[in-house]
């Protein structure tokens, strides 16, 4: 399953061909596709997972008809957010949506193990106080709950990729375990090993100066098997170690920021004045997007908390205002915020106190509706504008409706836009 929009992409130097690191070979040629474009939905991969073919629409049908005996790897790449993975088409997938089906699948004997690598920003939260340790599936994520995942072989570092690219080439957790997968002979190598080897790659040494934090989950014993069991028999090493990167010149990005390096660099490499004006142009136009939806978040989340019975839902809750931040263990950074209001930017951007190792959201419903409600007033949610689901997941345990963020979202003034 895949979007299946790089190769054709018309911003792609090479035509046809698909490049995941500096000097590397073409990725995409003989890749069989199964499911592309419109077909790549949040219902249909649950379905293909499942194994369920009745409820599969488009592409090849193909599912994963697994059985008690059987070893099953999935690898899932894209965008994330706070308790949902993004996808190419449709709504996206919620973190208890991905736990049933896991769930069912275990309960009808559907296979012997199960591995899950999961690239996307708080890719954490799907399984943090979710996944049973019980199903014989193993998880590991590019990073936590709370923070971004990162871009990897972009511009400016060394080795960088080929001049005509102004984008990074490949994500920095995905990235690490597939060349550990080529350089070492997985029959020896556990999933333990590939863990603490992408660990400390992503985390810099564990330095965290650049990277995140990589994560397992479920059932770890599981990472004590041969990576071969799941990552394929033939991988037996190449007698290469080590990776491409030089530490002193890398420079990974967050993923939420490579989206607008190709923009930055266009305006970079302007050879002419009219040319720079429209490159600057079109990056001021992305910028303005991302300052619409964080002011527009903070404004209804402070229209919010002046109603009475939001006020009545903090003292109830938390003991009022001033508990609430006496207890957060990370006091919320209000620089450069409009509001300066440390409420606002702690119910937007940071987990509520006691929530510690529990699900993101105690009523997933409540989530899946402040998210339409939202999009319904204010435009679809964007890769960027995604990361809001905190503050949605935050005003969902505090107890306020979906009616009344609702009513609180974008005020008719303000136009629709791609959040």
């Amino acid at each position: 399953m895949m979007a299946d929009d790089i190769a054709t992409s018309p911003a792609n130097p090479h035509s046809g061909q698909v490049f995941n690191r500096p000097g590397g070979p073409d990725v995409y040629d003989g890749v069989p596709i199964d499911y592309s474009g419109p077909d790549v939905t949040a219902d249909n991969f649950l379905s293909v997972l499942a194994g369920a073919e009745p409820a599969v629409i488009g592409s090849s049908g193909k599912v994963i008809k697994s059985g008690p005996d059987d070893r099953v790897f999935v690898f899932y790449a894209d965008h994330g957010a706070p308790g949902i993975l993004g996808m190419p088409t449709g709504p996206f997938l919620y973190a208890d949506q991905l736990i049933d089906t896991l769930h069912r699948k275990a309960e009808n004997r559907q296979f012997a193990d199960m591995v899950l690598y999961i690239e996307a920003c708080e890719a954490g939260s799907m399984f943090e106080g979710l996944l049973n340790d019980s199903l014989n599936i193993y998880v590991t994520t590019a990073a936590n709950a709370h923070e971004s995942s990162w871009g990897t072989y972009c511009p400016g570092m060394h080795p960088s990729p080929p001049p005509e690219f102004t984008t990074c080439l490949g994500d920095l957790y995905s990235v690490s375990w597939m060349e550990n997968s080529d350089h070492e002979n997985l029959l020896e190598e556990t999933l333990e090993k590939q863990f603490e080897v992408v660990k400390e790659r992503v985390s810099r040494n564990g330095t965290y100066m650049q990277g995140s934090h990589v994560l397992q989950f479920g059932s770890l014993a599981i990472d004590e098997e041969p990576a071969a069991d799941y990552l394929g028999q033939d991988n037996t090493g190449d007698g290469m170690s080590g990776f491409l990167e030089d530490p002193a010149y890398m420079y990974d990005v967050p993923q939420r920021e490579a989206e607008l390096l190709p923009l930055r660099i266009a305006v970079d490499r302007a050879s002419s004045g009219a040319e720079a004006q429209q490159a600057a142009a079109a990056l001021q136009q992305a910028l303005d997007a991302r300052s619409f939806v964080d002011q527009a978040v903070r404004h209804a989340v402070s229209a919010l908390l002046s109603l009475p019975e939001v006020t009545r839902l903090l003292q109830d809750k938390y003991g009022g205002k001033e508990q609430l931040l006496a207890d957060m263990k990370q006091p919320p950074s209000v620089g450069n915020v409009a509001t300066m209001d440390p409420l606002v930017e702690t119910l937007v951007g940071y987990p509520l106190p006691g929530r510690q190792g529990l699900p993101l959201v105690e009523d997933w419903d409540c989530l899946r509706g402040m998210v339409a409600a939202w999009e319904a007033s204010c435009g679809t949610l964007d890769q960027y504008g995604m990361q809001h689901t905190r503050a949605f997941a935050n005003l969902c345990n505090l107890g306020v409706s979906i009616k009344q963020l609702g009513e609180a979202a974008c005020s008719s003034e303000q136009s629709n836009v791609a959040l």
